[in-house]
Order: structure tokens, then C-alpha cells, then sequence
């Protein structure tokens, strides 16, 4: 689908036009609770909004917990949520989303996300944003990038992605490779019919080597300086990219 400004509403257009700073928090959700429910009421609002009604990464277990990382990113003047994601790190007892949501009929997803245990494994989840982040040409690859940068920090190893096939093209760029024997030729009909999505598999960080450019920068960059800042070329002129992370 184009993301022309002649094919959107308007006020989204507009307040693309004017987002020239954002930051990106990075949390642990058993740090930051009144955070987490920003979170969760902005992801529920563009689920709904596309007519999604049910998916397990739109339940509230995870606030507080130690296990999941949250990234949020905000405007200048931190008051929006303009987009958000989750990384989610699996543990004996708590499975993660894409287990939950198509284990049942494809139990193999499970035994593949157990192999890796003693390594360590989590789920990017709950990947959501308001559409003028698209529409100002900043997309959700740098804080797909953030996410990747973060995995040492968390433990984790391996880590999957379960997506639209419409993302195929944004999890090739990042490095993730798609798992062709899992599902229907590495198909899962979800969230809902005609839907299809895949999983995408990344192993940090030989997995690095398989991205683009600008993502292996950006995830190096945030080794040597875990806070900092990019300029980024957006759609209606440069779009300064703060990261604050709260793991460092």
C-alpha cells in the first residue's frame, strides 16, 4: 500500500510535517508501570483502529514483569506515543507470543524456541505505530535496530520476530532470516484470514553480517554509546533521533 501523503488523511500528513525530534525510551517493564499502560493504550488504539481485535501481544500480562524490555517512542515533548515495540525473553514458564498464538496446530515453533533455551531467546513483539512516523519517513527500522543492539544486554541470543509477510522486505534488511520449516512453507494464517505471517529468526550477532549498512552502524554505535543521537533523512527534512536508554 503507498504511504503518499495524497492517499492519507490530512492531519496525519500534518503532523508528520512537524515532527523534527523524537526520542526512544528503553526500559525494563518492571521499572516504569504508569509507562507500560502509555504503552499498552496506544498499541490497543492502532490494533483497533486496523480492525484487529484479537492478538496474543495485546494482553497485559507482561506490565511489570522483569522479562520483557519496552521500547517507546515519544515526541519532543514526551507527551505522545507515537510507536512502540517489545522484547519479550522466554523462560521455563512464561512462552512467548507467536508459541501462544500458533503452537497448537504447529507444535514444532515450541521445540525450536526450547532448543535455544541454555542461549537464551526472545520474541520482538507488539511492534505498533501511529502513522505519521511512516508518513515522516521514519519507519521502525531504528528502533528495530535499537532492539537488536539491545540483545546482549538482555541475555538473549536468539531472537524472532513473527510478522505480516508484508515485513518480509524490513526483516531481510535487519538480518532476520525467515524460517521456511515451520507453518504451511513457513506461512501461519494470522492474525486473522487473508492474512499470512511468517517468523523471522536473528542470531546475535553473526546474524549482523547479514544486514544492511546503516542497521550494522546503528547497532554498533549503540555498543560503544547506549545513549545517543542520529540525524535521520525524513520525508519532510531531517528528524533528530534521540535514544535514552534506561538499561545502560
Amino acid at each position: 500500500m503507498s504511504t503518499s501523503p495524497s492517499r492519507i488523511p490530512l492531519e496525519s500528513v500534518d503532523a508528520a510535517n512537524v515532527l523534527s525530534e523524537v526520542c526512544l525510551r528503553i526500559f525494563r517493564a518492571d521499572e516504569d508501570v504508569s509507562s507500560c499502560e502509555q504503552f499498552l493504550s496506544g498499541h490497543r488504539e492502532v490494533l483497533l483502529a486496523a480492525g484487529i481485535k484479537n492478538l496474543t501481544s495485546m494482553d497485559r500480562s507482561w506490565v511489570g514483569s522483569p522479562d520483557h524490555t519496552v521500547f517507546m517512542l515519544l515526541d519532543a515533548a514526551g507527551d505522545r506515543v507515537l510507536s512502540g515495540m517489545r522484547l519479550m525473553r522466554r523462560t521455563a514458564f512464561n512462552r512467548l507470543p507467536m508459541e501462544r498464538a500458533v503452537s497448537t496446530g504447529y507444535p514444532e515453533v515450541s521445540q525450536i524456541v526450547e532448543s535455544h533455551m541454555d542461549e537464551g531467546c526472545g520474541e520482538f513483539c507488539a511492534l505498533w505505530s501511529h502513522r505519521e512516523v511512516a508518513v515522516a519517513g521514519i519507519g521502525m527500522v531504528p528502533m528495530a535496530c535499537a532492539g537488536l543492539g539491545v540483545m546482549p544486554v538482555v541475555d538473549i541470543r536468539h531472537g524472532f520476530a513473527f510478522m505480516g509477510r508484508n515485513m518480509n522486505a524490513m526483516q531481510r534488511s535487519l538480518g532476520f532470516d525467515i524460517m521456511k520449516d515451520v507453518g504451511v512453507a513457513g506461512s501461519f494464517d494470522y492474525p486473522t484470514s487473508p492474512i499470512l505471517s511468517e517468523i523471522g529468526h536473528f542470531v546475535s550477532p553473526e546474524s549482523l553480517s547479514n544486514s544492511q549498512e546503516f542497521v550494522q552502524n546503528f547497532v554498533r554505535a549503540m555498543a560503544e554509546e547506549p545513549s545517543q543521537c542520529h540525524e535521520l533523512k525524513g520525508r519532510f527534512g531531517s528528524v533528530a533521533y534521540h535514544i535514552d536508554n534506561g538499561l545502560a
